[in-house]
């Protein structure tokens, strides 16, 4: 089978869907498919080769957002023809969606939308207007109403979709779990004196990353509690704020700003030396934070009626609060000194793995197989 994906969001970009979409698509060519992505430039440099990846030219419209140029369509629909893909799924909502739901429809090819992000948050952060916001949300709805299937990553997403104006069915089909690191100790070694906290992904406003750093300091000046660090990987357009809320909030001495970890190693130890990732947000979506997390044994405590909160089972394989800032300094002043809870959960925390990337990957292979049928009967 040869597949099409069209995406906004893929490497050298850093991000949950950018590794979603590859290890997608690693795992489909491990089936024995054959995979062309297409994806903006980002006007930086490109490495990679493990399978073709189109450019097409874009500018920056925001920190986190870029616009294809229309005039590289007819680019992509030469090199389209000529691969001859069965099936196109575009993994976006933006550019790469209109033109891959184009090129779709062009050449009689059945279209699959895969939706990971919460897009009125996504483009509220990026061009600060509810008017544009919504015009934005009413155009990625009418692509979903175009798409041959639609699926996304978590049923919390699945409602989102419809609130956006999609009127046809949703297919949740979650982000892979390879398991734990085989390397994992049997009992996690965690130095309750100097605890770590973590945090893992972009620096920007959406991810409520001032949301712990405020029930942070809740338990320092409630509590005394002070011998924790808070380590942030990742950059964004909202560190400086970030930056500036760390010193209002006392918590100078207690926040790492780590930066981007592009070295695995050292990413999985930054995991596997933490107490609990913090993820209160309620933007993401069956983040794969979570399951990198889980990986090196640690769990995430993260806000309920999320789609983060999904593989959790509250106390079980991880932690979950009410989306109150003081509900969250319990949770945490709770996870520090609850150790037999604390054990109990890391025990447990296999069971949030659900599915691998391949059995993933063969869910989309029979729906893509299905698909190319139906329309074969057409």
């Amino acid at each position: 089978m040869k597949i099409a994906v069209f995406t906004d969001s893929f490497f050298p970009s850093v991000g949950g869907t950018e590794r979603a979409v590859y290890n997608l698509c690693k795992n489909l060519l491990t089936l024995g498919h054959q995979i062309i992505l297409f994806a903006p430039d980002y006007h930086r440099e490109q490495n990679f080769d493990e399978f073709e990846v189109g450019r097409v030219k874009s500018i920056k419209l925001s920190h986190n957002d870029m616009a294809v140029f229309r005039a590289g369509y007819k680019k992509v629909l030469k090199r389209v023809k000529e691969f001859a893909p069965d099936v196109i799924q575009f993994c976006t909502a933006s550019g790469m969606a209109t033109m891959g739901l184009k090129v779709g429809r062009k050449l009689g090819i059945p279209v699959v939308a895969t939706i990971h992000t919460k897009f009125r948050e996504a483009f509220y952060d990026g061009c600060k207007s509810r008017l544009i916001t919504e015009i934005m949300i009413k155009s990625l709805a009418r692509k979903l109403n175009k798409a041959d299937r639609v699926t996304t990553v978590s049923h919390d997403m699945a409602r989102e979709l419809f609130k956006y104006g999609y009127k046809g069915k949703v297919e949740v089909i979650r982000n892979g779990f390879d398991g734990l690191n085989p390397d994992l100790k049997s009992e996690k070694d965690i130095d309750f004196d100097n605890i770590n906290f973590l945090f893992c992904g972009h620096l920007i406003k959406v991810k409520n990353i001032q949301f712990s750093l405020k029930s942070l300091e809740t338990l320092k000046k409630e509590k005394g509690f002070d011998n924790f660090k808070f380590i942030l990987v990742g950059e964004g357009n909202y560190k400086k704020k970030l930056q500036k809320l760390t010193k209002k909030a006392n918590l100078t001495d207690n926040v790492v700003f780590h930066g981007l970890e592009k070295d695995r190693e050292k990413l999985d130890m930054l995991y596997k030396k933490s107490l609990v990732v913090l993820f209160p947000s309620i933007f993401d979506n069956d983040s794969l934070v979570i399951c990198e997390a889980a990986r090196q044994g640690t769990p995430t405590l993260t806000i309920e009626g999320t789609g983060s909160s999904e593989r959790i089972t509250n106390n079980e394989n991880g932690f979950v609060s009410a989306f109150d800032k003081r509900s969250f300094a319990e949770r945490i002043y709770e996870i520090v000194n609850d150790k037999e809870l604390y054990n109990h959960v890391c025990e447990n925390i296999a069971t949030i793995s659900g599915k691998t990337w391949l059995e993933i990957a063969k869910e989309y292979e029979m729906m893509f197989e299905e698909l190319i049928e139906a329309k074969a009967k057409k």
